[in-house]
């Protein structure tokens, strides 16, 4: 593909991201509370994470293979319908059980988005630039989730008691846009035959599996903070719905403004170095938050933590676009996928036991200390390859 096309393909790319990424703001800001506000407790909560979590695991490694056999772009397609279906879920539920279907629906649809994504800046890519393209794709979805966000946070302000159905009536609207432009614009960017023998030969390079384990503890250390943040907030400072939403909006801008910005300034450092300081700036800062008392710290130290995270995750993409084949790049991030689902799907669990048996705090001390294990990993990996 010509560096025209390629630019034309990311341009087509970041736009269905930031129109089929409008509603993920709002969801990360409001599932949590609408399920508290449904009677879940804290480990109903971290089921509701996991059942997302766990439909990533399970559907990615699969979707990677079929990604090196049938090409990306019917995989980007089918992910804008799987958002639509779920957003439209959303607005239909009303129990616990109808969150949980459409929970479900949204992980099939995230689990198909986020592979086919990364594969796709991974065929268009070449290293150097590789990390910046994966920046640009968090920052395109980030401000999608911020443009949705505005909505979903000023029906709240304006009809509270209607502000979950018709948000999640215009994220409809929307994703079928989306997925109307992606079946026009997004182009086919597997190279080579799908035959070719590299393909029926695949296996994970050996001397990257320590990236798997970095990978895992990274999505487990994250999962067991994710969904507890705002019912954290809320319980600790008595915040007001208005207030919650204040609070979440650093993270939000953090997400939607610094990604490429840190993309580029990392390209040429090595990635295991870039991923040890996203996680200690995530942990340490993680390991702060019971220890003040000033709501305005705790942001800080949250929208901190944050943009540490993101950094990792940049960089990890990258990473493992690095390491894999021409024709195997779906199956190789289909295999980190898996590490990563199974981090994410056990770290809500895990939270959710810890939040309810021994209080609030213990889940910031659980994320930085299993931060500070893959932190080790990563520098050793650093001084053995």
């Amino acid at each position: 593909m010509s560096a025209l096309s390629a630019l034309s393909a990311l341009s087509a790319l970041r736009r269905s991201l930031f129109l089929i990424s409008m509603p993920m703001a709002f969801i990360a800001f409001a599932l949590p509370l609408r399920a508290e506000d449904l009677g879940a407790t804290g480990f109903q909560i971290g089921l509701l994470f996991s059942l997302f979590t766990g439909s990533v695991f399970v559907l990615r490694p699969m979707i990677g293979f079929g990604l090196d056999r049938f090409g990306r772009r019917p995989f980007f397609i089918a992910a804008m319908l799987f958002y639509f279906a779920a957003n439209l879920a959303y607005a239909m539920s009303g129990t616990l059980e109808t969150l949980y279907v459409a929970r479900l629906i949204q992980g099939v649809g995230f689990a198909t988005l986020s592979i086919t994504t990364v594969t796709i800046i991974a065929d268009l890519t070449e290293h150097e630039g590789r990390a910046e393209a994966m920046g640009g794709n968090i920052a395109s979805q980030s401000r999608g989730g911020m443009a949705g966000g505005f909505i979903g946070f000023s029906l709240v302000g304006m009809l509270p008691l209607h502000a979950w159905v018709y948000s999640f009536s215009t994220y409809t609207i929307v994703a079928m846009l989306a997925f109307l432009f992606a079946y026009r614009a997004i182009p086919e960017t597997r190279i080579g035959d799908h035959q070719s023998p590299e393909k029926s030969r695949f296996k994970f390079p050996a001397k990257h599996y320590r990236i798997l384990v970095i990978i895992f503890f990274a999505a487990f250390a994250g999962a067991v903070i994710d969904p507890y943040y705002l019912i954290y907030l809320r319980e600790r400072f008595d915040l007001e719905l208005y207030w919650l939403a204040v609070a979440f909006l650093p993270i939000g801008l953090s997400s939607a403004i610094l990604p490429p910005l840190l993309g580029r300034i990392t390209r040429w450092q090595r990635r295991p170095i870039i991923v040890s300081v996203g996680l200690l700036f995530a942990g340490g800062l993680y390991a702060s938050i019971p220890h003040v008392s000033s709501l305005v710290w705790v942001i800080v130290a949250f929208t901190g933590a944050s943009i540490g995270r993101v950094l990792t995750e940049l960089t990890k993409d990258a990473w493992i676009g690095d390491i894999s084949g021409t024709h195997t790049a779906g199956r190789t991030f289909g295999i980190a996928a898996l590490a990563a689902g199974l981090g994410a799907t056990s770290g809500p669990l895990v939270g959710g036991l810890v939040y309810d048996a021994l209080g609030q705090i213990y889940v910031f001390y659980i994320a930085a200390s299993v931060m500070s294990a893959a932190i080790y990993l990563a520098l050793t990996f650093r001084s053995t390859s």
